[in-house]
């Protein structure tokens, strides 16, 4: 017989292999990127009995075998995975001992023919699919590494997109186990995460690779600098490795996570807004960033040469944060040094360090909240006469930056993310930029600026600062003040800088007693006032407020309250590690009573739960299958029956659910929302995908129905737009939406919630900061490539909707005593468009314990003219009742 037949043992074995090896290769979906690893490979080829199965012409001895196991598993799975039969068939005359092995893959084309002759097809393929099986390890011990071409970089995932620039890409990459090699004898036998930056162009990779050779060769060291690992070179790619920063970056603590992650999640330990505690951390890793500042200035030593380096892109974005046990904020690291400039120090002098254009390009953004230039200097700007002095920056460039930066850290200390952003806004009122000058102007009216100051709204704020009660906020402010000095012979250096940021630190040591006595006092604090009896108008119900009511209920790791009342009573659902419970809150008796619970496998996490009326879902994992980094257990049901165990459909990686009080089910996955009617069986089930078009680079982030259940809200966001989806799920559900509206993206995400009008076309969109925006659907659907998110700012803790025309607001008096108060906020449907307006400015006064000024959830119920608002806290339920609609 000249060759095996279909159906044979051979056959079978071959269908075997080829199954197996598809099951182990990495990125499998991804043809220029898929490979398996040699430990695999291994493992597929351990049974010595599939091997006499498949080499059943050889008479093989266990020494063959071995040799096999040894040498030729690599080359026989390209074989098997091409079908190669007669060379698989011949084997051993193919390949004798001492001729190829897996050691020389990957092979030439010329040796290729050398065992398959006058076959040009499967010469091809081999070639083509022998790269899968040559995965290249990554040594860290050396300083550059060639990696052929024909072999593959044995990242284990698809890259997370961290950052993208005008010199390179920052992707977070999963090195493969066992090939992230330390040296010798030592590699990781887990995949181990790095940032991967990748270069297009020769001359930038050289430039930020010789500066980092640099820093890694001092024979003095800096702890608060980000080394590299090791670069490589992967035609048509450079490749930088650098350790990743598992908390993100400064830019986004800044933020309070701005999208881009839940805050309380990365920083856990991090007090509230407010509490002096988080001062003394803060000011520790200020001072390793001045230290860091002053090592780059002066402090590297290569051989016998003394280097200075001007970093020139000093940003919070450039600045990332490691886990660090001994640190609630992390560990503070300088990174990027793409433009920064290099030069032997030259004794008595303090050289500018020219960059020339490179200055002004930005390496990387990560979808950056500042306008581009926000931390340059006044010399960095070429403008008219004033050009002569601005040809040149240096390392007085850092420490401007570094004041600036400086000022962020301590509007963050005392107002947290809002304080941040309102004072970028200030900066960039009636101005062009947000930078931290501007232009000074002589007595004669020539319209040329004759210098640069400190910008008016930094400066008053700052002198509003040093009149605070604290002494450390007073000192800070003042080392800022000392630090932002426009002329930069006249700013200190880095020396200097590290003495101001010490003599700050210090403070905290000196005024335990003010630190301790006194909250931070938050950026325009109105003054106390004690709080006023609710007055009613004649013939109003008067409002009612009910004591806190101490329910018992676990707050567990995830809660909801209804929006939908029946009779005076709401249902709420907490999902707790080992179960579901389902209670019933009745408005008019201010009670909670337990309605039913359903058991869980034990310890859920990351769990999310939603109710509206009788209807509910829960989802998140175990933490038995948490390596398998999904949401793999997700419930729903109706409360006066069992959840449903098994659905008609793949849940996938599940994002969230909405559920409609009409008993349909909405999954959100990233690219699509699969719907689902209860009970869901086959034969009941909507079960549609709604999903993004598929020309947008988006993904869901949450979707959610209005309180009527008619509508379908869908939001999702990318790398250029974010977008609004409704879809009308009374009708025929279409796969196309019934009304899309996108949004270009602002200078920094916000981390957007739909809250859709109870029974209206339309919905308010809740951002971070306090950002509110009222959609109307009534208005055209938008195009791309978007429309500007004219979002109004609103100072409220908490909010809600109260049907179609009201929101209301829970407001809180600033300071050490909180008193809060309803404002509401009248939903204008005018022709243009919805807009916002302040309808009451204290629609009555809630006296409350301190701990609801934390308020999780908030609701309002329409019932007989009246409303009643629920604040739910966790561990106490406030019932507010009477307040008359408009």
């Amino acid at each position: 017989m000249d060759s095996p037949q279909p159906g044979s043992e051979f056959r079978i074995v071959i269908g075997e292999l080829i199954h197996e090896l598809e099951e182990h290769t990495k990125r499998r979906d991804e043809i220029s990127n898929r490979f398996i690893r040699r430990h695999d490979l291994v493992k597929v080829w351990q049974n010595e009995s599939r091997i006499h199965r498949l080499l059943y012409n050889d008479q093989l001895t266990p020494e063959d075998v071995h040799d096999i196991q040894e040498n030729f598993i690599a080359i026989l799975s390209i074989l098997v995975s091409i079908e190669a039969i007669d060379s698989i068939r011949n084997f051993r005359s193919t390949f004798p001992i001492g001729t190829i092995s897996d050691r020389d893959l990957p092979l030439e084309r010329e040796q290729i023919e050398m065992f398959l002759p006058d076959r040009p097809a499967l010469v091809r393929r081999f070639d083509d699919v022998q790269c899968e099986f040559c995965p290249v390890p990554i040594w860290r011990t050396r300083s550059l590494q060639s990696v052929p071409r024909k072999c593959r970089l044995p990242f284990t995932d698809p890259p997370t997109r961290l950052g993208v620039g005008g010199f390179g890409e920052v992707d977070l990459v999963a090195i493969a186990p066992r090939y992230w090699k330390v040296d010798e004898d030592a590699d990781y036998d887990v995949a181990y995460k790095v940032a991967c930056k990748r270069f297009k162009s020769d001359k930038d990779f050289s430039k930020e690779a010789e500066n980092l050779r640099i820093l890694k060769n001092s024979l003095t060291k800096q702890d608060h600098i980000l080394q590299h690992y090791t670069t490589l070179f992967h035609d048509p790619y450079n490749y930088i490795l650098f350790p990743y920063a598992e908390n993100g970056d400064l830019n986004q603590l800044l933020l309070d996570g701005g999208g881009y992650y839940l805050f309380h999640e990365r920083f856990p330990h991090v007090p509230p807004v407010g509490d002096p505690a988080v001062v003394k951390p803060l000011l520790h890793q200020c001072w390793a960033l001045a230290s860091a500042v002053n090592w780059l200035h002066g402090g590297i030593q290569v051989d016998t040469k003394s280097i200075m380096c001007a970093h020139l892109d000093l940003k919070p974005d450039n600045i990332l944060i490691m886990r660090d046990n001994d640190s609630i904020v992390g560990k503070w690291m300088i990174s990027d040094f793409g433009i920064s400039a290099v030069e032997p120090h030259r004794d008595g002098s303090r050289p500018a360090l020219s960059v020339g254009y490179r200055y002004r390009l930005l390496t990387i953004e990560t979808e950056p909240k500042h306008q581009a230039g926000t931390y340059l200097p006044p010399e960095a700007i070429h403008r008219g006469a004033m050009a002569a002095a601005a040809d040149k920056v240096g390392r007085q460039s850092d420490i401007w930056a570094y004041g600036c930066i400086f000022s962020e850290i301590l509007a963050w200390a005392i107002g947290r993310a809002y304080l941040v952003d309102k004072l970028a806004d200030e900066r960039t009122y009636g101005a062009t930029s947000d930078r931290f000058w501007e232009e000074s102007f002589g007595q004669n009216l020539s319209p040329q600026p004759t210098g640069y100051k400190l910008r008016e709204s930094v400066s008053a704020w700052l002198d509003e600062v040093r009149d605070s009660p604290e002494r450390v906020l007073r000192d800070w402010a003042q080392a800022i003040k000392d630090i932002l000095i426009t002329d930069k012979q006249a700013r200190p250096n880095a020396e200097k800088l590290v003495g101001y940021v010490e003599r700050v630190c210090s403070s905290c040591d000196l005024s335990p007693e003010v630190i301790d006595d006194h909250p931070l006092t938050p950026y325009h604090t109105p003054p106390l006032s004690s709080p006023s009896s609710g007055s009613t108008e004649t013939g109003q119900n008067p409002e009612k407020t009910s004591r806190p009511i101490s329910h018992g209920i676990n707050p567990g790791i995830a809660r909801y309250l209804s929006r939908t009342a029946r009779q005076g009573k709401v249902h709420a659902a907490v999902v707790s590690q080992d179960k579901i419970e389902i209670f019933g809150l009745n408005l008019s008796q201010d009670e909670v009573s337990l309605v039913s619970k359903m058991p869980l496998p034990p310890k859920w996490e990351d769990a999310g739960v939603v109710i509206e009326g009788q209807y509910f879902a829960a989802w998140g994992y175990c933490k038995a299958e948490k390596k398998r980094a999904v949401s793999s257990l997700l419930r729903i049901g109706d409360i006066y029956s069992d959840f449903e165990p098994s659905l008609p459909v793949n849940q996938g990686l599940l994002g969230s659910v909405a559920v409609s009080c009409r008993g349909i089910f909405a999954l959100v996955r990233d690219k699509d929302i699969v719907l689902l009617s209860w009970p869901c069986t086959p034969a009941s089930s909507v079960n549609r995908r709604l999903i993004i078009p598929f020309y947008m680079d988006q993904t869901f982030t949450h979707a959610i129905f209005n309180e009527a259940g008619g509508l379908l809200f869908g939001w999702a966001r990318g790398q250029k737009q974010e977008s609004l989806y409704v879809w009308n799920v009374e009708a025929e559900i279409s796969d196309v939406p019934d009304f899309v509206v996108h949004y270009s993206l602002q200078r920094f995400y916000l981390n957007t919630q739909v809250i859709p009008y109870s029974s209206g076309r339309g919905c308010i969109l809740a951002g971070d900061h306090n950002k509110f925006l009222a959609v109307s659907l009534k208005n055209p659907s938008t195009g791309l490539p978007g429309i500007e998110r004219l979002d109004e700012t609103i100072d409220v803790v908490a909010s809600c909707l109260v049907g179609n025309d009201q929101l209301l607001g829970l407001v809180s008096t600033r300071g050490f005593r909180t008193r809060l108060c309803l404002r509401r906020y009248k939903i204008d449907h005018g022709g243009d468009g919805d807009t916002l307006i302040l309808q009451d400015q204290e629609l009555c006064n809630i006296n409350i314990p301190r701990e609801f000024k934390s308020t999780g959830l908030m609701r309002a119920y329409q019932e007989e003219g009246a409303i009643t608002v629920v604040l739910w806290n966790g561990t106490s339920i406030l019932i507010s009742k009477g307040i008359k609609e408009i």
